[in-house]
């Protein structure tokens, strides 16, 4: 079943509810699809009953066989909140008390029923069927004795051909007694077959009677029957002898309410056992709620799986509504368009979709994305990407590897598998962390450019870099989680006492990080080895102690590492820091460190033209 189908259905129980139809009945088929059309709708419970009586069982004459049909009847309420699966409530009650007023109103449960049955529905608001009974003189209790004929033309086929009638009726069971001993006399004598009863009618009450004539429960007794034997004439059987005590049955709907019992008529409406109820018998009322179906509940736990997939992998939550619409459809295959911007980029998508191999949990998955970046004064370029269970990049670091920058995450080991004699890649199980980018030198069969893997310790580079707020371990991490998404970071830069405002991004291929300014410009940014000084020395060191300390550390460099390198190195650490160091040195070390600090530049800038970057 459909979502669709299911609003239909929900939407056609409303309008039987408001109309003041509360019972719905239906044919309960196995593998059958309910549809609005199937349903029917009664006022009452016992109109339901006779409805499902007269059509379960029906014989065909024209095909000479019975239909196999089972028509049963339920609250639509209940139907309806199983097709929505609101069926939850949780009233709490105590069963035992429950219990205790039953039985001080003669309360009881029907034949079959039991209590945890009975706890279970109720405490979900349900409303279930119970007996009242009680003890009556039937001498008191008669108002008029109905002498009936029943027929049964069927012979053998017991299902078909009863009929019955009204013969008589008398003020007392002296009289209707005999006039069915004359009728039974003449019968026999006649041969036609037909059995007699004696039934007497409650006060107030119309009368009712079962397929073979017998009274139906609460509108009267059977007293007296006379069954037609075919060899002997007559059997006579006394059911309820007018001298004994006899048990009567009326029954209720019963649910709770703040704790109480309260009863309901056949209609529904609310009533107490001092009011003369419409005579039925729950025989074909369910009260459980109908498993609608796993198809209804997995369309729609898939519904909300896809959904938050695409969501978070910064698909948005627009694509929501046209994801609904297709899955409703039932489709085997079906596919969405999407577009983003990016700043003056922009990717436009088409997502697809598939059912999964399991038909009976009616799955949906989202198998892949074509995506077309758009950027102005650039050819349009296209890749199609993959999605699985878990591990996928997002639509963020998709568009960042389209535009040429790597991304870092974890990804799950692959392994070559051999399946139905072809070689598949698996996952093992195992992960590794690594940057995966696009290799625009290389494309498949399709036109999709190969993936690019890179290990480099990205992490331990960055510190390398005047960048102004990274002393801070938590806002270096933030950066260095919006590098490993592949991202132009906004970074300050401190160079030479002064801020300039750049964009950063990782460049694993050259294991790098590459900075750019506003116009996209490349910028050249040395390195700063920072000298690591203990906090309680530089609190407790005089300025001669920190000469001291510097000149030894020097004596004890290892051959081959100059003065002027190490100088150097200070005098590339940005602003504030840079004075502070200086501010022991004699006029021979500051024209070292320049001459030095010129010739890295030189040397970088070079090494930068060989590697294609704009200086």
């Amino acid at each position: 079943m459909t979502r669709v189908e299911q609003q239909a259905l929900s939407a056609e129980l409303d309008r039987a509810i408001t109309v003041g139809n509360p019972w719905v009945v239906f044919n309960d088929q196995p593998d059958k699809i309910l549809q609005p059309q199937d349903l029917r709708f009664f006022s009452s419970a016992g109109a339901a009953e006779k409805f499902c009586d007269a059509a379960n069982g029906e014989f065909d004459f024209a095909e000479q066989m019975f239909h196999s049909d089972n028509y049963r009847y339920m609250q639509a309420a209940t139907l309806k909140a199983s097709l929505e699966m609101d069926v939850e409530k949780n009233i709490k009650m105590d069963i035992t008390a429950v219990a205790r007023q039953m039985a001080e109103q003669n309360l009881s449960l029907l034949p079959g029923t039991s209590y945890d049955v009975f706890e279970s529905a109720l405490s979900r608001g349900q409303l279930l069927p119970v007996s009242w009974q009680r003890t009556i003189d039937p001498l008191k209790e008669i108002e008029e004795y109905h002498v009936i004929a029943h027929q049964h033309s069927g012979g053998m086929i017991y299902e078909i051909g009863h009929s019955h009638r009204v013969l008589e009726s008398f003020g007392s069971s002296g009289e209707a007694r005999s006039f069915m001993d004359s009728v039974v006399f003449y019968n026999e004598l006649a041969d036609k077959g037909t059995d007699y009863l004696i039934v007497g009618r409650f006060p107030g009450q119309s009368l009712e009677l079962d397929v073979e004539g017998y009274a139906v429960p609460h509108s009267g007794l059977t007293l007296v029957t006379a069954h037609h034997n075919y060899e002997n004439g007559h059997d006579y059987h006394e059911l309820q002898p007018l001298s004994e005590p006899a048990t009567v049955s009326r029954y209720f709907f019963m649910g709770v309410r703040d704790g109480g019992l309260l009863l309901f008529n056949d209609k529904l409406e609310p009533t107490t056992l001092d009011v003369v109820q419409q005579p039925f018998y729950p025989t074909h009322f369910i009260n459980d709620y109908l498993p609608f179906k796993n198809s209804i509940i997995m369309n729609e736990q898939s519904f909300d799986y896809v959904k938050n997939q695409l969501f978070y992998l910064g698909f948005g939550e627009e694509v929501a509504k046209p994801l609904r619409e297709k899955m409703e459809q039932n489709l085997t295959e079906f596919s969405i368009p999407h577009s983003r911007k990016f700043g003056q980029d922009e990717t436009n998508s088409i997502l697809h979709f598939s059912k999964g191999d399991q038909k009976d949990k009616d799955m949906t998955f989202f198998n892949r994305a074509d995506i077309t970046l758009k950027q102005p004064g650039k050819e349009d370029l296209t890749q199609t990407f993959f999605f699985g269970k878990e591990y996928n990049y997002t639509l963020q670091e998709r568009y960042n590897m389209m535009d040429g920058r790597a991304a870092y995450r974890e990804q799950p080991k692959m392994a070559p598998v051999e399946e139905n004699g072809e070689v598949r890649m698996k996952p093992t199980g195992e992960t590794y962390f690594a940057w995966r980018g696009l290799d625009f030198k290389n494309a498949d069969q399709y036109g999709n450019f190969n993936p690019k893997v890179t290990f480099w310790n990205h992490q331990k580079e960055v510190g390398k870099y005047p960048i102004k707020g990274i002393e801070e371990n938590y806002d270096k991490l933030r950066l260095i989680a919006k590098l490993e998404k592949g991202n132009k970071v906004d970074v300050v830069l401190l160079r030479d006492g002064h801020e300039t405002q750049a964009k950063l991004v990782a460049n694993p291929r050259m294991a790098r990080l590459d900075f750019y300014d506003s116009t996209g410009q490349s910028l050249i940014v040395r390195k700063v080895e920072k000298q690591a000084v203990d906090q309680r020395q530089k609190v407790e060191m005089t300025p001669q102690e920190v000469q001291r300390a510097a000149i030894a550390s020097h004596s004890a460099q290892k051959p081959g590492q100059s003065t002027g390198q190490n100088q150097s190195n200070a005098a590339a650490v940005s602003g504030t820091e840079a004075q502070h160091h200086s501010s022991g040195q004699d006029t021979t070390q500051k024209s070292d460190a320049k001459q030095q600090v010129a010739a890295e530049e030189q040397n970088q800038q070079g090494q930068r033209r060989k590697q294609g970057v704009r200086v």
